[in-house]
């Protein structure tokens, strides 16, 4: 018994990673962002500038909001989608449903 729980908790794990994993998307630039979450909707990893009032236009504008800060990740410098200013980091942004 004790066998067939593992492998089920296993296979639910499994099962919500790759759900995880196909809803996953990453956005380079404004125009991208704003597609994916119009069309495909799901998580979106993009560079963000730290800042609360891009956050603020980003949600006012797509009702995407940060979910995440990734701490495991590795440091990744860019420009913010939004406002082009330098990013250390990508963030997680998605909608509430």
């Amino acid at each position: 018994v004790e066998h067939l729980l593992n492998k089920i908790q296993q296979n639910l794990y499994q099962k919500a990673l790759d759900f995880r994993d196909e809803n996953t998307h990453h956005a380079a630039n404004w125009e991208e962002f704003k597609n994916i979450i119009e069309e495909k909707g799901g998580f979106i990893h993009a560079h963000w500038d730290g800042t609360e009032e891009t956050a603020d236009k980003i949600k006012e504008e797509t009702k995407a909001t940060i979910r995440c800060i990734p701490l495991d990740d590795d440091k990744e410098e860019g420009l913010c989608v939004y406002s082009g200013k330098p990013s250390a980091r990508r963030v997680i942004f998605a909608r509430a449903y």
